[in-house]
């Protein structure tokens, strides 16, 4: 026994002193870029090689490790096709050969199930019966309608991965939440949108956890007997020699290779009888394991902290270009309020932005908007502005009521000064009809009416890639290769007369495909094969949210369906509760990725603030827009703010990238749009606002200074209605978040799982914990958290 175990202890000391060569071109432009994990369905899957690979035609051959994937590249050498069997392994590895060097795609097969959907009509019949959803994309006709069974049950057969989904039923025509199911969350829209669950095999699936690291080794742990492993360094992946795994351990050798990179990654997954594991993401400074914060640069992804400023609504710091239209047509709601650039520029001169521990701006549309007021609310009798910016009439000049391409220039030379990130919201799917484009191509547009003869407008689902949103927004038809060329050369011209750092980009899900590849392999072109981060907005399933996700296009989109159930729980309206956000949050993290670059955000302008709703003063299920309109949201219930520090806390620690709308930071309310684009305002501030603001930034401080926070495994260690404990460990750093989303005080008391190891840990916020036998109790008041941390840094 003893020989065995010296034999063992042998074999790992051996196997983490010898460093490998893979001998194969670390600096690659094709291998700058992680290539993103494939999700491949039964059957027919087609695989974009330019996503992965810069120029496809130097591809020799495409090859499989699995007997159950074929694999061919076609005639065209830019895509290649995959038949994926019933019966392949849960994941596999794609290999594009190019002059002997193997580039890796990871891929893993679809976890979809067939799942009976039913509706108790409780005695009454329908003549029509559909399921709108984001499992159909809120496109009924997508989905066959509910059939009336024997038993007087309306079914229809799905094809769902597990997970949950929102969704409506109509019902001869009348749409609405299923009038059967209690669990529903409001749509902003004045009506209520039904929680469905598919339950899967996820609990069968096999856990990773960071364990140890060496000078070039790394262990991790896992939970569950595994059949296969498979890691990754860069695009590369690692043979078995790198490997060991024993009893629960993966022992990992990083390549010698790594050394001559600043920045590299080693990412793993492991599979088992069931599926697949939580992918693993640990970044490598110079090919050892990052563990310090001050060696994360502005060019680390995940490490970013985004705040979102509207532009009119931010700052005004230069009264000289203030121009409001001062129409009797126009409400003061919509009209221009002076925030611009110069306002921008003051506060990054002024340190808010780095105190408040951001280190991203992403800033609203800039460029030309019309000088006339469009469109028509007709309660209010009013026309709007572009104070909002998303309405172009030019495609290189910035709005002369925001400032001059040159004070926009300057702002981003002293962002970067100070470490900053630049994010321009860019509008490629429509144009505003004085828009030199359409006035001389109005060819290059879509139809504004259908062939029935019905006005193609706001048919957000049905038409997506072809609505308008308004009759004087052309919607610009990014079918064809000129518009694409021509929109993609404009998004470039910003980025490099710039100097931006990447997009925010506005209606993903309705621009095509191929935009959005050919954006992104100019930006790889232009940048030596390094990909600027680009996070895109669409509202939808899972399924087409990721559809958007790979190396070829977007990193990330904003998480909409972890925010809509987060923001109703948090605020306390629509009874939804944490064990809800814990299921949904799940569902995400396993189709993005544990370590995905998807936005978390605390609000959103098209949205109603999330202090109207927390204070009350919005009531849930009414028609939101029409409320700020009517009256005035103020906060009548103080406790607000303490809610919209949980909603914060959450957004800043799990993973993803945390998005902060623009005044979210001290509690600024409103409706739905435009009340919720109230002026941001920087001093005058009360004592909640002034203490949110001071929590805030503790958090976002917390964040950035401890990589457990940015790249540390997520543990769930326990849910209820109102009260969650969960975990992130990165090796011997741990942190646990106690959140309290209850109206009392409470003890929260929670055996803590073997895997995490630490018993000496320092409160956050300052409440009363005792730690005994791998135990950990904490008092905390109502709407309250606090962040235990192992030897990790807290600012003051």
């Amino acid at each position: 026994m003893r020989k065995n175990i010296f034999t063992l202890l042998l074999a790992i000391l051996t196997f983490s002193s010898c460093q490998l060569k893979l001998n194969y071109p670390p600096d690659s432009e094709n291998n700058k870029n992680l290539n993103s994990l494939l999700t491949l369905m039964i059957g027919h899957n087609t695989l974009y090689l330019q996503d992965f690979i810069l120029n496809p035609n130097e591809i020799d051959s495409i090859t499989s490790s699995s007997s159950k994937l074929a694999c061919k590249i076609d005639s065209n050498k830019m895509t290649a096709t995959l038949d994926v069997s019933s019966n392949m392994e849960h994941f596999v590895n794609l290999k594009l050969w190019l002059k002997g060097i193997p580039y890796s795609v990871p891929c893993r097969k679809t976890d979809k199930i067939d799942y009976k959907f039913t509706f108790n009509p409780q005695g009454k019949t329908y003549k029509k019966v559909q399921i709108l959803g984001q499992m159909n994309d809120w496109t009924a006709s997508k989905t066959p309608d509910l059939k009336l069974n024997e038993k007087g049950i309306y079914e229809v057969s799905l094809n769902l991965s597990p997970g949950t989904y929102l969704y409506q039923l109509s019902l001869d025509g009348n749409q609405n939440s299923d009038p059967t199911n209690l669990n529903k969350v409001d749509n902003g829209y004045g009506k209520f949108n039904s929680i469905l669950q598919v339950a899967g095999n996820n609990d069968k699936f096999p856990t990773l956890y960071t364990d140890k690291y060496g000078l070039s080794s790394i262990t991790l742990s896992t939970n569950k007997d595994v059949n296969n492993v498979f890691v990754y360094w860069q695009n590369f992946l690692l043979p078995t020699k790198y490997l060991m795994v024993d009893k629960g351990k993966i022992m990992i050798s990083i390549p010698a290779e790594a050394e001559k990179l600043g920045r590299s990654f080693i990412r793993v997954w492991a599979s088992n009888d069931f599926g697949v594991s939580n992918d693993m993401l640990i970044p490598l400074e110079k090919g050892k394991v990052l563990t310090d914060s001050t060696e994360i640069t502005r060019e680390d992804k995940q490490a970013q902290i985004i705040y979102f400023a509207l532009v009119d609504r931010f700052k005004d710091g230069d009264k000289t270009n203030d121009h409001p239209m001062n129409r009797p047509d126009v409400n003061h709601k919509v009209d221009y309020w002076g925030g611009d650039l110069a306002g921008i520029q003051q506060e990054i001169d002024n340190g808010y932005f780095k105190k408040l521990g951001v280190n991203t701006l992403w800033i609203s549309p800039v460029n030309q908007n019309p000088i006339d007021p469009w469109g028509y609310y007709a309660p209010m009798k009013t026309k709007f502005s572009g104070y909002h910016g998303y309405w172009p009439i030019s495609s290189s000049k910035v709005d002369f009521r925001f400032g001059t391409n040159d004070e926009f220039k300057g702002l981003v030379t002293d962002a970067h000064k100070k470490n900053m990130n630049v994010l321009l919201d860019y509008v490629a799917h429509h144009v505003h009809i004085e828009h030199p484009f359409y006035k001389q191509h109005p060819e290059w547009t879509t139809p504004l009416y259908l062939p029935d003869g019905t006005m193609n407008t706001e048919k957000w689902d049905e038409y997506r890639l072809t609505t308008w949103f308004d009759t004087f927004m052309p919607t610009l038809d990014l079918s064809n290769s000129k518009v694409v060329d021509m929109m993609t050369d404009s998004a470039m011209y910003w980025l490099k007369e710039f100097n931006l750092d990447g997009f925010r980009h506005d209606a993903t899900k309705h621009i095509t495909e191929k935009f959005w590849r050919e954006l992104t392999l100019k930006i790889k072109k232009q940048y030596n094969g390094n990909k600027l981060y680009q996070i895109g907005e669409t509202y939808g399933s899972p399924e087409l949210i990721s559809s958007y996700l790979t190396t070829g296009m977007l990193d990330g989109q904003f998480d909409f369906n972890v925010y809509d159930v987060a923001n109703t729980t948090f605020a306390g309206v629509g009874g939804s509760n944490l064990q809800q956000v814990q299921t949904i949050l799940n569902s995400s993290l396993y189709t993005y990725g544990s370590h995905n670059l998807m936005g978390n955000i605390s609000g959103n302008h098209d949205k109603p603030r999330f202090m109207a709703y927390a204070s009350g003063d919005l009531k849930f299920g009414e028609d939101s827009k029409a409320a700020g309109w009517e009256r005035n949201i103020g906060i009548t219930d103080s406790t607000a703010y303490d809610k919209l520090f949980l909603m914060h806390t959450f957004n800043l620690t799990i993973p993803g990238i945390p998005v902060i709308f623009y005044g979210d930071e001290i509690g600024l309310t409103g409706a739905n749009d435009p009340d919720c684009r109230r002026m941001m305002k920087f001093e005058g501030w009360n004592n909640r606002e002034t203490k949110l603001w001071k929590e805030v930034s503790k958090l976002a401080h917390l964040r950035s200074d401890n990589p457990v926070m940015i790249y540390g495994d997520f543990i769930n260690i326990q849910a209820t209605k109102d009260s969650w404990v969960y975990a992130r460990k990165y090796f011997d750093k741990e942190v646990l978040v106690f959140i309290n989303n209850s109206a009392k005080s409470r003890t929260i008391e929670v055996k803590l799982p073997d895997i995490l190891k630490n018993t000496d840990y320092k409160s956050t916020f300052n409440h009363t914990f005792v730690i005994k036998n791998h135990s950990v109790s904490i008092e905390l008041p109502a709407y309250s958290a606090d962040i235990l941390l192992s030897d990790l840094t807290i600012s003051t």
